[in-house]
Parts: C-alpha cells; sequence; structure tokens
C-alpha cells in the first residue's frame, strides 16, 4: 500500500464532496468505475467516510433506478485507502419491483504501475479494500407505520458556537479534511491539547458542513455524502476517555449507516454517543439532524483506538 502524502494542508487545493465521489465507469468492465481521491480528505489516509461515500455513488449509479433511493448503506474497512486513484467494483445482487441490493468492492490503485492488468489498472483483478453493501428501495409517503424514538439535543444553532480552533502542537489541528468541512462543538467536551481534562460523559453534538456545497440541482444533498459526518465516533470517545491517555486515532472497520430522509439543509447536526470503549475496540451511534431538526440518517461504528504519538517527538 501507498505511503501517505505529508504535503501541508494549506498547499493543496479545496476538495469539492461531490466532485470528488464521482464515479466514472471504466470502458469494458461492467459495473466497474474509478476516481480520483485528491489528498483534500486525507487524515492519515483518505478519511473513511470519503472513501464510504465514493463506493455508495458507484453502487447508486450501477443500481441505476431513479424511482429508488438509499435506503441503509453497511461498510467494512479491510485495508487503509490513501488518497489517490481508486476503482470500484459493484455487483447487483438484486433488482426488485420495489427495492434493490448492490455490494460495491473499492480498492486503492498504484498510479506508478498502470500496466494493463497491474495494481495501477482500474480494468484489472478486483481487491477489498473497502466492502459496502447498499439497500435501495421505493419510499411510501403513505405507510400508516410511523414512530420517532430519538429526539434532537437541546442546543444552539450552528452560528452561535465557534469554529474548530487552530491549536499548536496538536497533531489533528490542521490536517487536510479540516479545510474542508466546518466543524462546531455544541455540547460536549474536547480538549483541544490540554492535558487535565477528566473523563466525562461519552457524548457530543457537533455542527457539520461542508465548504463546497454537496447540493445537487433538487435541492437535496447528493446521496451517499452523508456517509461522511456519518463517520464521527471520535469526539464522543474522547469526551468519555478525557485527556489522560493523550492522542489516539479512530481507525474505522464497521460503519452502518440507515437514511431516514433526504439532507435539505448545508449545516448537519451529528449527536453522537459512545456505548463502550475496551480492549482496544470502541462503538457507538450517532443521530444526524438537519438544520431544521428533521431526523435525515443514523449512523452505528465500530472502531480500533490506536494511541498516536505527534511524528518526532
Amino acid at each position: 500500500m501507498s505511503t501517505p502524502s505529508t504535503t501541508p494542508a494549506d498547499l493543496l487545493a479545496p476538495g469539492d464532496v461531490v466532485r470528488d465521489t464521482t464515479p466514472h465507469p471504466v470502458d469494458g468492465v461492467p459495473g466497474r468505475s474509478t476516481t480520483t481521491i485528491p489528498e483534500a480528505w486525507r487524515v492519515l489516509y483518505a478519511f473513511g467516510g470519503t472513501t464510504m461515500a465514493t463506493a455508495i455513488r458507484a453502487a447508486i449509479a450501477a443500481v441505476d433506478r431513479p424511482d429508488l433511493s438509499l435506503v441503509s448503506a453497511d461498510a467494512t474497512f479491510c485495508q487503509a485507502v490513501p488518497c489517490g486513484p481508486v476503482a470500484v467494483q459493484v455487483e447487483v445482487l438484486r433488482q426488485g419491483r420495489s427495492g434493490a441490493q448492490a455490494v460495491a468492492r473499492l480498492w486503492a490503485l498504484d498510479s506508478a504501475d498502470d500496466r494493463p492488468g497491474g495494481p495501477g489498472d482500474p480494468a484489472g483483478p478486483v481487491r477489498s479494500d473497502l466492502v459496502v453493501t447498499c439497500v435501495l428501495g421505493r419510499r411510501d409517503p403513505d405507510s400508516p407505520f410511523r414512530l420517532q424514538g430519538a429526539e434532537p439535543p437541546s442546543v444552539g444553532g450552528p452560528e452561535d458556537y465557534p469554529p474548530r480552533p487552530t491549536v499548536p502542537d496538536n497533531p489533528f489541528a490542521d490536517i487536510p479534511y479540516h479545510r474542508q468541512t466546518d466543524w462546531r462543538l455544541a455540547d460536549g467536551q474536547m480538549y483541544w491539547g490540554r492535558t487535565d481534562v477528566p473523563p466525562g460523559e461519552p457524548r457530543a453534538a457537533s455542527w457539520f458542513r461542508f465548504h463546497t456545497s454537496p447540493m445537487t440541482g433538487e435541492g437535496c444533498w447528493e446521496p451517499g455524502v452523508v456517509a461522511v459526518p456519518g463517520d464521527v465516533l471520535g469526539p464522543a470517545v474522547g469526551a468519555g476517555i478525557g485527556s489522560a491517555q493523550g492522542h489516539f486515532l479512530i481507525l474505522s472497520l464497521q460503519i452502518g449507516l440507515r437514511i431516514v430522509d433526504e439532507v435539505r439543509t448545508e449545516w448537519i447536526l451529528q449527536h453522537t454517543r459512545a456505548q463502550t470503549a475496551t480492549d482496544g475496540y470502541a462503538s457507538g451511534t450517532a443521530e444526524l439532524w438537519d438544520q431544521d431538526r428533521r431526523l435525515v440518517a443514523l449512523a452505528h461504528q465500530i472502531a480500533k483506538i490506536q494511541p498516536f504519538t505527534i511524528p518526532g517527538s
């Protein structure tokens, strides 16, 4: 696997999540597409929610059913994906009258070796750095079966909270991914480089938006892109653990996403709770609300927790 880039964030071109996750068909290979995830979406490797969004969009394109909407997506992260060219192979498992299922396998391409059939050839052998299973279905607004057990957190709007601060000597203070989003903590605790924050309630409420809008001409987010704000377990785990253990990475192993409704506002409110962190693994849930406090998605995430030392320290 390629070594991740270390280009400073301020030297990289801005990202556009719709452009950067759009699948481009590979000639002669049914169900195959390719795209390039630019360095703008790098944490250490490509942000997991961005690679998941790329695979979901490829699956939606392969199913090719405008009458169906994304209902759910379940991702298994098998291998870290560096920023750069990727390929996706989609197998449509079922095409029914009111629903369809598909599985998308995404893998990194080696841009230095693009020989036919080689590791950089988008038409080459399928690999499984990321596997995403998608369910699409026809929405029934007349269904009598309705309930909503979730309630939005009692917080203000995004304008009521300051943006993420830049903290010296924090390894996560200025990574490229953070340059593409506006993230504002509305409830919970983040230690922002402090070492004296005790363990607290393992939850967080935060406002999120992309600097480059993901809106389509229909006035809603591009389907699948909600996977990016759905990848949000870290703040709740950090709030629960406190600062005594130092910096850590949340390495996604699985993310399950349930799409409840279209996103029609630029901001999303992430209400996250970590249910457990033990034996090196963490799991938690997130409710995603729009600015009108409409529930738009639910996420469940399982991740490996790994201590992180600042390079050179």
